[in-house]
């Protein structure tokens, strides 16, 4: 079984309350996901600015 599958199959006899909590849990990591990536690809070129620069000429 997969993951989704098994999400499915626990999400299916849940409340429409319950359910709304495990969607709102899920987009708060997707978002939290996305901020640690762009956060990283900040830091990434605060620290090689220099580096890009010069291969950007």
């Amino acid at each position: 079984m997969t993951l989704a599958e098994k999400l499915l199959q626990v999400v299916e006899d849940i409340s429409d309350e319950k359910l709304s909590e495990v969607i709102d849990l899920a987009e708060y990591l997707k978002l939290k996901e996305e901020k640690e990536t762009k956060d990283l690809i900040n830091n990434i070129v605060d620290k090689y600015d220099e580096a890009l620069k010069e291969l950007a000429k």
